[in-house]
């Protein structure tokens, strides 16, 4: 009686045990799961951020209203960004490729700015905005006077920009001595603003007056009453002539011209 039970117990252990052994889950199976079900979870838990490439500038001095900008005034700065950044404020970017030269060089700053600070694009304003004139001068004291181009000049228009400075001569044949092709350059003034520099497209000469039709373009300089009047009082056969500044002084060896200061002039007549 005993040695069946014993047997009876016997075999029913073996048959829990093998059972046991097939129905236990495959190693090989399980880990590959394991880590997919890990790396699922952890993908919901760290979704992919949206990023964006900006253009920004930090301003290296201050600057008060109305001051045009040039080009050691700020540090351009190319970042990647989340597209939820408070930076994309900041971005630059669109406003660097509308303008004609990719640079904030001669736009104005409609309000004080601190240096350090990022520009903020509502704070600018291009050279081709018509607010532009009104925010660079001050209307009680200055105006924008245009310097108009001729095909002689061009190099004005191909070498200066908003915001650069320039000398203001005005040329004259002299009178005493017609028959040599020789004309006096008279310095008007030093270091003048630049504010705007035009060239004419085909479609706005073709629309212009014939007296403007022999024109290229302009430029529009700062200038104060003082220098405006002197402009007005200048003879009718004078014509003005702009170099850029640092490049005036050579203005002297020109062949067939020769300067003489407005005092001189003066005293002459």
């Amino acid at each position: 009686m005993n040695y069946r039970v014993l047997f009876i117990i016997s075999t029913f252990i073996l048959v829990i045990g093998f059972g046991g052994l097939f129905m236990l889950p495959n190693a090989e199976d399980s880990v590959p799961q394991s880590e997919t079900a890990a790396a699922s979870t952890e993908t919901a838990k760290q979704p992919e951020v949206a990023t964006k490439v900006i253009t920004t500038a930090t301003l290296n001095r201050d600057l008060s209203k109305g001051t045009l900008i040039q080009a050691e005034d700020y540090t351009l700065s190319e970042l990647t960004v989340p597209e939820t950044s408070p930076l994309l404020s900041s971005d630059l970017k669109s406003l660097l490729e509308t303008a004609t030269v990719p640079t904030l060089q001669g736009f104005v700053a409609t309000e004080n700015i601190k240096a350090g600070s990022l520009l903020q694009p509502e704070l600018l304003i291009t050279p081709d905005d018509p607010r532009f004139i009104l925010f660079s001068i001050n209307p009680h004291q200055e105006v924008a006077y245009r310097v108009y181009i001729q095909s002689a000049e061009q190099y004005i228009l191909d070498s200066v920009r908003s915001g650069d400075s320039v000398s203001v001569f005005s040329q004259q044949t002299d009178l005493a001595h017609r028959e040599r092709d020789q004309g006096s350059l008279v310095k008007l003034a030093d270091n003048l603003t630049v504010l705007q520099v035009k060239t004419f497209t085909a479609e706005e000469n073709k629309d212009s007056s014939e007296q403007k039709k022999d024109f290229l373009g302009y430029i529009s300089l700062k200038v104060d009453a003082a220098m405006l009047k002197a402009f007005y009082s200048l003879d009718k056969q004078a014509k003005l002539i702009v170099l850029p500044t640092d490049a005036a002084a050579k203005a002297i060896n020109h062949r067939g011209m020769f300067i003489r200061q407005l005092r001189g002039k003066n005293n002459a007549n």
